[in-house]
């Protein structure tokens, strides 16, 4: 997810400290990423302990049902592939959910990027290493399960992360130039967007008042275009409805290379996000919202992926709570290909 500072404050989720564990990824899934020469990726992710990473046969006599495809998770900024922290949920209650329906392990995959630390959040964006790492991460799954397709479900900053795994393609950013490979689309049988930012998000305006955070910037971030209008200080980026047509707005060029593309990132797109996931700033600190202003950016909603088959949209729900609280909607959604 994605974190402003110092206009965003975060409230920690309070969970419950019977939190089951799921992690690390399997002794085995460990041994063959060593062996067929990805162990220098660090999956496990053991400096967050069992939250680092999930998924894997317990053994190579373990069966793999076929009739399930592999699910792999992209977790937002600065949380964790399951449970770190109060704040930090990942995706441990999904995996619960999924492994109560009759999936196992085997099916289920996450590791972790970045770390945890939400005071560094405002410097991270879809950076070379992050995105190509993910990249052999579901490459990896996709050779070790011997899955001819695969499901994606990803929140908030892992949305646009887990588009660009699919997409492939070149990332010019600080950490330099990368191709990431070529498009995987046809492989990715669902993908599933929770809260994400899309189309950038209206916190990032104000690059004309210096606003110039990482994670905000015009090359592989998430800006969403100062403005449509002559006048900058209008900050009519979340009206809804726009006074007027915006059009031929210039945004973040990673972000708009993803928009633009002519390939479908797989055979069905869905969306969710809630209304309530509101930005806060120093005037109102009691709600744990990131994506603000009814999701509209310039008269788009940001969480929408574009050629969605179908959204699901909430009311009430917080940033982590569309994910936390939404894991049977995840599933249905998943198994039945339509919006519960």
């Amino acid at each position: 997810m994605l974190l402003l500072v110092p206009s965003i404050l975060l409230i920690s989720t309070v969970l419950s400290q019977d939190i089951p564990e799921y992690g690390p990824i399997s002794a085995n899934f460990d041994a063959w990423l060593d062996r067929n020469g990805y162990g220098k990726y660090d999956y496990a992710r053991l400096d967050l302990g069992t939250a680092g990473s999930f998924g894997g046969m317990s053994s190579d006599m373990e069966y793999f049902d076929t009739s399930k495809d592999p699910v792999i998770f992209f977790h937002g900024n600065s949380d964790a592939a399951l449970t770190a922290n109060n704040f930090s949920t990942g995706w441990t209650t999904t995996v619960q959910y999924f492994l109560n329906q009759g999936y196992t392990l085997g099916h289920l995959y996450g590791t972790s990027w970045g770390n945890t630390n939400t005071t560094a959040a405002v410097e991270r964006d879809h950076d070379c290493v992050t995105v190509f790492r993910l990249r052999k991460f579901v490459e990896a799954v996709m050779d070790y399960t011997g899955a001819k397709q695969i499901n994606i479900i990803s929140h908030s900053m892992g949305v646009t992360l887990a588009r660009k795994v699919i997409l492939g393609g070149y990332i010019n950013a600080d950490d330099g130039s990368c191709n990431i490979g070529k498009p995987l689309g046809n492989k990715v049988r669902v993908i599933l967007g929770i809260a994400g930012a899309n189309f950038g998000l209206c916190a990032c305006v104000g690059h004309w008042l210096g606003v110039t955070w990482p994670t905000c910037n015009d090359d592989n971030g998430l800006w969403p275009g100062e403005t449509c209008y002559p006048n900058p200080m209008n900050g009519q980026c979340a009206a809804s409805p726009l006074p007027s047509p915006c059009n031929g707005l210039t945004y973040s060029k990673f972000l708009m290379d993803l928009n633009n593309s002519r390939f479908k990132p797989a055979q069905h797109i869905f969306s969710m996000w809630s209304m309530e996931d509101e930005l806060i700033d120093l005037r109102r600190m009691s709600r744990d919202d990131l994506i603000g202003d009814g999701n509209m950016v310039w008269g788009r909603p940001t969480s929408e992926i574009p050629f969605s088959d179908s959204n699901k949209i909430y009311k009430n729900y917080t940033h982590m709570e569309t994910k936390l609280n939404t894991a049977a909607d995840q599933f249905h959604i998943i198994t039945q290909l339509t919006i519960p």
